[in-house]
């Protein structure tokens, strides 16, 4: 058996990087690949910015699941530059754990296999955004997938009212909130 790095390590290599992320929804993105091995699909993120979640997933998948799925990272990548995300991925050896789509995630659903096992959304946080990354990829979230809305607080009532009407009914079961970032299953 080949040791690993601690959890401790992992946090401290995510919490170095720039983004937004307390430390229980970093803990939680490390974690999530391997609380979704039983599932089939594929690990998908909306949003990446310089490549702190991103990275928060890919080594949770490459250290503790034992699926070892790549993480698709949908990002137009305009600010800030795609270099800035190119480099963290690089600087901690995750280039064949990501696959970056340089688009607007309204653009790149055709990009991901069909079949989803988690998704992360921390895209543009307006109401039509959020609503449309709903409407767009939770048909592709696989029965006992889980959904995961960043930045779900009053600081963004976009992101609120869209996830409120669009999984709040009987296709989807509160998970958990922390801090900000609120997880849901689809159960239906």
């Amino acid at each position: 058996m080949q040791k690993g790095k601690s959890i401790y390590e992992l946090l401290s290599i995510v919490d170095n990087i720039e983004g937004w992320l307390s430390n229980y929804e970093q803990f939680i993105l490390l974690h999530l690949p391997g609380l979704i091995d039983h599932l089939s699909g594929s690990i998908v993120e909306i949003g990446s910015y310089k490549g702190k979640s991103t990275i928060a997933l890919a080594l949770g998948s490459l250290q503790i699941s034992s699926k070892k799925r790549p993480i698709y990272a949908i990002d137009p990548f305009v600010v800030p530059p795609f270099r800035y995300f190119k480099e963290n991925i690089e600087k901690h050896g995750l280039e064949n754990m990501i696959i970056p789509i340089k688009k607007h995630s309204e653009e790149a659903c055709d990009d991901i296999p069909d079949t989803i096992a988690a998704i992360f959304i921390d895209g543009n946080h307006d109401y039509n955004h959020v609503r449309q990354d709903i409407i767009n990829y939770s048909p592709k979230v696989v029965q006992g997938g889980i959904l995961l809305f960043h930045d779900y607080s009053d600081y963004f009532p976009g992101v609120c009212q869209a996830v409120e009407e669009y999984c709040n009914n009987s296709s989807f079961e509160y998970i958990a909130l922390y801090d900000s970032l609120l997880i849901v299953r689809k159960i239906m």
